[in-house]
């Protein structure tokens, strides 16, 4: 009766190590299992058997972070030690900084905590659903369904490493948000009444809410675009601004803005309505030397970049101040797309002035993209003070 034969030496491992005596010293020796399948005998000298063998363990080591495999995810690893290895292939992918920022927060707030310490083998899809519900409890349906995409993009990562056959992920439950109400365009009554409003009241005109909230009514711009904005995008004389970037906050670096396309943000050049280009003249006259590598248009109170997530609730608290405590600061976007919509533009115009990626494939294929459009300028003339 046949004996089964020995199971072969996973590649990336080595076999027991022995050591000899030789003229020098000792000798360590052992049969390492290369990544090609094949076997390579490695050894390394030293003054004492220990020391030879020290010196082995460090050229195999070597070795192995060389050809790759220093990291290597098995289905013993743990959960932790995977999103590691998946953060740093993912970290080199060019997405948007508040991409990065929303899944490094879900994985060292939810996932690492929570699935850390299980194997990658017992990351079941019953342990992923049970982590998920429990998410959605504590958390809210939106952070839940951020972290079942992080947690989905791990296990593909492991499926490619061969620690896993098939990704849990997949039968997980989807994580479904509720849908809020669309914000509604503001009546040119209502905008009349909200600058009004905001100018007297202290606070909004001391954080310099009035100003952002006409730049966003002439451009359509999104708060985060609005902030961006530098006083070498202006073009006064030719009622013109360039835009293309956000502020966001970077680890470890503060806030930048960000010029890099993704899908939400487009490089174009709008036409300002004359009311417009007189907020940005008063805005100009009135310009202090910024404390910063940037020249924002609008800053903070310490002359620096101003952080969107701040203004955003700063616009929060002054529209629950003035009575508009239903009002988002979309809405203001909402209600200049309303107002190019009225005067006739097309869906192609007013996606170009929105930044908008397409409308539909037969716009974006016959339709001229990124062109100064003084139809949209003319329709946000509505708008003025």
């Amino acid at each position: 009766m046949s004996r089964a034969g020995r199971p072969d030496t996973p590649p990336g491992t080595f076999g027991k190590i022995r050591t000899y005596r030789s003229s020098a010293g000792y000798r360590a020796m052992t049969l390492y299992r290369d990544f090609d399948g094949s076997m390579r005998q490695v050894e390394r000298s030293g003054a004492s058997a220990s020391a030879a063998e020290r010196r082995l363990k460090a050229a195999l080591r070597d070795w192995i972070a060389q050809a790759g495999g220093g990291a290597e995810i098995t289905r013993d690893s743990r959960v932790e030690e995977l999103a590691e290895h998946w953060w740093a292939e993912y970290a080199k992918l060019s997405k948007s900084p508040g991409t990065f920022r929303l899944y490094r927060d879900r994985l060292d707030r939810q996932v690492i905590p929570g699935l850390g310490p299980l194997r990658v083998r017992e990351l079941t899809t019953a342990a992923v659903n049970r982590h998920i519900k429990a998410v959605t409890e504590k958390n809210g349906a939106a952070v839940a369904k951020a972290v079942r995409t992080v947690l989905s993009n791990m296990c593909s990562h492991a499926c490619r490493l061969d620690a896993m056959t098939i990704n849990p992920c997949r039968e997980v439950a989807p994580v479904r948000p509720k849908v809020k109400n669309s914000p509604r365009a503001l009546s040119e009554v209502e905008v009349r009444q909200l600058r009004a409003s905001l100018k007297q009241d202290v606070v909004a005109v001391r954080q310099d809410l009035p100003d952002i909230v006409d730049a966003m009514l002439a451009t359509a711009l999104r708060i985060a675009e609005v902030l961006a904005i530098q006083w070498t995008d202006i073009d006064l004389e030719g009622a013109t601004i360039k835009t293309g970037g956000v502020v966001v906050r970077m680890k470890g670096e503060g806030l930048q803005i960000k010029t890099d396309s993704t899908s939400k943000i487009n490089e174009r050049t709008l036409l300002l309505p004359t009311w417009g280009v007189d907020l940005f003249r008063r805005r100009k006259a009135g310009r202090v030397e910024p404390r910063c590598e940037y020249d924002p248009v609008f800053m903070s109170s310490v002359q620096t970049l101003k952080d969107p997530d701040n203004a955003h609730t700063q616009l929060r608290k002054a529209f629950d101040r003035i009575g508009y405590n239903w009002m988002v600061p979309h809405h203001l976007r909402k209600t200049a797309a309303t107002a190019m919509d009225k005067s006739g533009l097309s869906a192609r115009e007013i996606a170009d002035q929105l930044g908008h990626s397409k409308t539909s494939m037969t716009l974006d294929s016959y339709m001229g993209r990124n062109v100064v459009n003084p139809r949209a300028a003319e329709a946000l003339e509505s708008l003025a003070p």
